[in-house]
C-alpha cells in the first residue's frame, strides 16, 4: 500500500469511526446522565462489590446482585420518598411564610432601636440612595408566589413523568449491575484503545477515584450531615425541618457562609416574632453544632487526596450547575479535575519545549 492510500485509507477509517462514534453517542443521550452517575456510583461501592464478591467465592454475578440490591434499598428507595416528601413540606413552608408576611407589617422595623440606629447611618452616609423606594415585604411576597409556583409545577411534572422516573431508575439499576459484573472488563478494554502510556491512565483513573470519593463524596456526606444537625435544631423551635434542613444541606456547598444562609435568617424571623428563646437557641445550634460538622469532618474526607483547593470546587460547582443543573454538583469537579490531570500530562510530555521557552 503506497503512502497515498495509507492516507486515505487512515482517513476514511478516522472518519467511519467518527461518525459512528458521533451516532452511537445519539443513541446513548438520553441516558448519558444515568450511565454517568451510574459509573460514579459503581466506582464509590466498589470495596463493597469485591468484599461480596470474595464472601461469594468469586461468583461476579451474584455479588453484583448483592451490590446492586443493597443501593437500592439504602440509596435509591429512600431517596424517592425524601423527594416526594420534600416537595409536600416545601409548598406548606411557603404557604405559611406568605401568611406571616400579610399580616406582619415589616416597615414597623425601621421604627425600632436596633433597626433605626443603623438605617439612620446609612441614610447620613449615602444621601444619594432613597431608601424609601424600598418595598422589603411586597418583593418577598412576589418572591415567595414565583418560588410556590415553581414548586408546584415541580411537584406536577414529577408526578406526570412518574413512569419515566421508573424506568429510569431501571435503567440505573440495570447499569450498575453490568458495570460491576463486567466493570474490569470494560474499563480494560478502553485502556486498550487509549494511546495513553499505562501509568498516566492510572493516574487519570486514581484521579477521578480520588475526586469521586474526597470531593464529591465527602461534600455530599458532610451536606448530609449539617442538613440533619440542621433539621433537629430547626423542629426543636417549630420550623419545618424536611425542607429547610435540606436547603441548608444544599447551602453547606457555598463557602464561607454555608449553612448561616439558612439558619440565620430563620433565627431573625423567629426574633422578629417575639420567640426571643428559639432564636436565640437557633443561633447558638448554627455556630456550636451544624457550622463545626463542616470543620470537623471536611479535613477527614479531603485528606489531600483530591488535591483540589476549596477554591477550585467552588467554582466546579458553581459553573457545573449552571451548565448542568443539578447534576453540576458531581460533573463539576470531575470534570475540573480531569482539566487539572491532563494539563499535568501535557506539562511533562513537553516539559523539554516548554522549558526551551524560557
Amino acid at each position: 500500500m503506497n503512502t497515498r492510500n495509507e492516507r486515505l485509507y487512515s482517513f476514511f477509517l478516522v472518519a467511519m469511526l467518527l461518525a459512528s462514534l458521533y451516532m452511537a453517542l445519539l443513541v446513548l443521550k438520553p441516558f448519558l446522565n444515568i450511565i454517568i452517575i451510574g459509573v460514579v456510583l459503581a466506582s464509590l461501592c466498589y470495596p463493597l462489590f469485591t468484599t461480596l464478591r470474595q464472601r461469594f467465592n468469586g461468583h461476579e454475578s451474584l455479588a453484583a446482585l448483592a451490590t446492586v440490591s443493597i443501593i437500592v434499598l439504602c440509596f435509591i428507595i429512600p431517596l424517592f420518598f425524601f423527594f416526594s416528601a420534600l416537595v409536600s413540606q416545601a409548598a406548606k413552608s411557603i404557604v405559611s411564610f406568605q401568611a406571616w408576611l400579610s399580616t406582619f407589617d415589616l416597615n414597623q422595623l425601621q421604627h425600632e432601636e436596633f433597626i433605626k440606629v443603623p438605617l439612620d447611618f446609612l441614610k447620613e452616609r449615602l444621601p444619594f440612595i432613597d431608601f424609601s423606594q424600598f418595598n422589603i415585604q411586597s418583593e418577598l411576597l412576589e418572591l415567595t408566589r414565583k418560588y410556590g409556583q415553581t414548586l408546584l409545577d415541580s411537584g406536577t411534572v414529577v408526578l406526570g413523568n412518574m413512569a419515566n422516573i421508573v424506568m429510569k431508575s431501571a435503567i440505573l439499576v440495570f447499569t450498575l449491575f453490568f458495570l460491576f459484573k463486567d466493570g474490569e472488563k470494560m474499563l480494560a478494554r478502553l485502556r486498550h484503545l487509549t494511546p495513553l502510556h499505562a501509568s498516566q491512565e492510572d493516574r487519570i483513573i486514581a484521579k477521578l477515584n480520588n475526586v469521586a470519593r474526597s470531593v464529591v463524596l465527602g461534600s455530599f456526606i458532610i451536606a448530609l450531615l449539617q442538613g440533619i444537625a440542621g433539621g433537629i435544631g430547626l423542629a426543636l423551635v417549630g420550623v419545618p425541618a424536611l425542607f429547610w434542613g435540606s436547603i441548608m444541606g444544599f447551602a453547606s456547598f457555598i463557602p464561607v457562609v454555608g449553612t448561616a444562609i439558612v439558619w440565620g435568617p430563620c433565627a431573625l424571623y423567629l426574633l422578629l416574632t417575639g420567640d426571643w428563646k428559639s432564636g436565640i437557641f437557633l443561633i447558638i445550634w448554627g455556630m456550636l453544632v451544624i457550622s463545626s460538622i463542616d470543620s470537623f469532618f471536611r479535613p477527614y474526607f479531603m485528606k489531600g487526596q483530591s488535591q483540589m483547593s476549596v477554591f477550585y470546587v467552588f467554582l466546579a460547582i458553581i459553573g457545573g450547575l449552571q451548565l448542568f443543573g443539578a447534576l453540576g454538583l458531581l460533573y463539576g469537579p470531575l470534570i475540573l479535575s480531569l482539566a487539572m490531570v491532563m494539563l499535568s500530562i501535557y506539562s511533562e510530555e513537553y516539559g523539554d519545549f516548554l522549558n526551551e521557552k524560557r
